[in-house]
């Protein structure tokens, strides 16, 4: 991806740095009484000081842990920066080894009567919670959080996953003020370090080399499972540093696929292993050798050939059914149904296919896979493909850890088709928001993969029309016909399905004016596979002005976009849509007796990027009705940085149009 600018962020301690002390606990009262960020006067919170160690700890009774020493200092500004009182620590778990975290220390100052007050996290705002079976949270809520408060917190995690070392973060969506980092990493694993080559800023790494020498209590010591007999153990460490002032925030901007994959951070691939005799052992692979391996080690393979369960019900549910699409469908239909999703992740299975159909719930791996497995008997060619969340990131190397999602593809002759049943309102080939995350990598029986792409070829449609005529009285009367196609309708079901009948109906009355709304229709909302129709009557008051016997309406109303979602002068990140688009508002207005069309807006047509999006105003006049089509049509939904003024100027014409007014006149 191209960047529009670049910004290095120098190795040096500035005299502001230089003057504060960022010893844990030496908060000073100017810290606590400052009301804005000088830099950044939008800032709700900022961190004035990061500091972050890693490193590896040695005993001779149990080899290396792995250790994270973090200390934050943080100023909240105003009542928006609150979030920022609390720390989310993620801990990893595998079976019985598990990261823990320890040395908690926590404090939130304010000034009181002109003096600087302290008070101590207690027990009571730590709080522990399991997220997976593979991830476990703790949580420091801190006490006594006003607007302008600073706190300050340190905590250790101690990790027995000696070969994955966390993204060492560099950037937040608040200033940094300074950030130190340094991470001691001894010869005998040999990572390789990746920044994120999607961030506008970067951040230099010093590297050197340091000595380790321990000198051992008894005859023997042990390193990675095995025992030497040595009196003294001495290596080698490769240290990393980082020290760097004034990190802006990265700043959130609309229609951005997920904003952390802008920021700037280092992923750490572990490349090989080589420990005092033995031999080097390779863990860097091409996307070939991970996806293979995972496939086969996994438990992929034997999940997406696992039977024995649940053929009776797919063979009742295909009977005398022959097309491939139709039993696709099907398929997919009787796993929704079994199937809950329990709203957790993974590309593997959790409880197992058979044990998911049998308690109806299980994580994504339960589900998808036993969709694949499903589809594989019966004679279609499915197979699984990783995929990444967009809160995950996107893979930038080769490895295992690049993936926590899996959904199924179908291959027939001249189409892919993706499917996840997890969603209960995604039809047959629409993916989840989540999971549309770019590519994804399909896995076959013969070991074979490929990429494949997860962004919607098909253009989704909604459909939405008026008819009304301006009464005497100048109200506005008349019925509203709206159609939901492909993923407008799925995002239709997601915000509305679960609404009672009064929520419902003030939903569709905000930011439509003085309006009233009758005989609310909804069709097909439980019918995923079906568009959703929906219509109503209404009444709408002073939705026209009169000035001097001219009446002054802008036909779209409530239908008309009214504001340019692109205000900025620059762009730092790529513009995504969420799928391709196609959107119709067209008018029909019945002219009053009496009156006259005295200026109408223009017909127009304007497209962008040779024909990657257009857009078309149509006005047409027989006698006294007068017929408004606006026609957006989006065939890409992503736009470089470079495209975003050509793609600013393309919805300022778009707003100008659909938001220009009809004058009648009095004949």
């Amino acid at each position: 991806m191209q960047k529009i600018f670049f910004i290095v962020l120098c190795l040096s301690f500035h005299l502001g740095a230089e003057a504060q002390d960022f010893k844990f606990g030496k908060v000073s009262i100017e810290e606590v009484e400052e009301k804005v960020h000088p830099k950044d006067e939008e800032a709700n919170a900022a961190v004035l000081f990061r500091e972050q160690n890693v490193y590896y700890e040695y005993s001779e009774s149990t080899g290396f842990t792995l250790i994270t020493d973090v200390h934050e200092r943080v100023k909240i500004y105003n009542k928006d920066g609150f979030d920022w009182a609390t720390e989310e620590i993620i801990l990893s778990k595998n079976g019985n080894d598990k990261e823990k975290v320890s040395s908690i220390k926590a404090f939130t100052y304010n000034v009181e009567n002109g003096k600087l007050t302290s008070e101590k996290l207690k027990k009571n705002g730590i709080f522990e919670e399991e997220v997976s079976n593979y991830r476990d949270k703790t949580k420091l809520t801190m006490p006594a959080v006003t607007e302008g408060s600073v706190i300050e917190y340190q905590y250790s995690i101690r990790s027995p996953f000696l070969t994955s070392i966390d993204v060492t973060p560099l950037q937040y969506t608040v200033p940094i003020n300074r950030l130190e980092t340094e991470l001691i990493i001894p010869e005998f694993f040999g990572f390789k370090k990746y920044f994120n080559t999607k961030s506008p800023i970067s951040v230099p790494v010093q590297e050197t080399k340091k000595s380790f020498t321990h000198r051992t209590t008894q005859s023997s010591r042990r390193l990675r499972g095995s025992t030497m007999n040595s009196s003294m153990l001495e290596f080698l460490q490769n240290v990393y540093t980082i020290a760097a002032d004034d990190i802006p925030a990265l700043k959130n901007e609309e229609y951005v696929d997920y904003l952390h994959n802008y920021a700037a951070f280092i992923k750490w691939e572990l490349m090989y292993t080589k420990f005092p005799n033995s031999t080097i052992e390779n863990y860097s692979q091409d996307w070939e050798g991970v996806t293979k391996s995972i496939y086969n080690d996994v438990g992929l393979k034997k999940d997406v050939t696992r039977k024995g369960f649940f053929e009776d019900d797919v063979d009742t549910r295909l009977a005398g059914v022959t097309s491939p699409h139709k039993k696709a469908k099907l398929i997919y239909a009787l796993v929704k149904e079994k199937v809950k999703w329990n709203e957790y992740n993974g590309f593997t299975s959790e409880n197992g296919g058979r044990s998911a159909y049998k308690k109806g719930e299980g994580n994504v791996g339960d589900i998808n896979l036993l969709l694949t497995s499903m589809l594989n008997y019966a004679g279609l060619k499915a197979s699984p493909v990783l995929v990444s969340t967009k809160s995950n990131g996107i893979p930038v190397f080769p490895t295992r850890n690049g993936f926590n999602y899996v959904i199924t593809a179908i291959e027939f002759p001249n189409e892919l088709i993706l499917l996840d049943a997890t969603d209960k309102n995604a039809a047959f080939g629409e993916l989840p928001a989540r999971a549309r995350n770019w590519q994804g990598r399909i896995i076959r029986e013969d070991n074979s993969s490929d990429w494949v792409s997860l962004i919607p070829s098909k253009q989704s449609e909604e459909i939405r029309t008026l008819n009304f005529k301006l009464g005497d009285d100048l109200v506005l009367r008349g019925k509203s016909i709206n159609i939901h196609r492909g993923l407008f309708a799925k995002s239709y079901r997601e915000k509305y399905s679960a609404l009672n009948e009064e929520s419902y109906l003030e939903n569709l009355e905000k930011d439509k004016g003085n309006i009233k709304i009758d005989g609310v229709q909804q069709e097909n909302l439980s019918k995923v596979e079906e568009d959703v129709r929906v219509t109503y009557e209404f009444e709408l008051e002073q939705g026209v002005d009169l000035i001097n016997d001219k009446v002054y309406l802008r036909p779209m109303m409530f239908n008309a976009l009214k504001e340019n979602p692109f205000k900025a002068n620059e762009r730092s990140y790529p513009v995504f849509f969420d799928f391709p688009m196609m959107k119709t508002n067209t008018v029909n207005i019945m002219i009053p007796e009496g009156y006259e069309v005295e200026s109408a807006p223009q017909s127009m047509a304007i497209t962008i990027n040779d024909g990657e999006g257009n857009f078309r105003f149509i006005v047409t006049q027989n006698r006294n009705f007068l017929r408004i089509e606006s026609v957006f049509d989006l065939k890409n939904i992503v736009y470089i940085p470079e495209h975003y003024n050509a793609l600013k100027e393309f919805y300022a014409l778009m707003v100008e149009k659909e938001t220009e007014a009809i004058v009648l006149r009095k004949i």
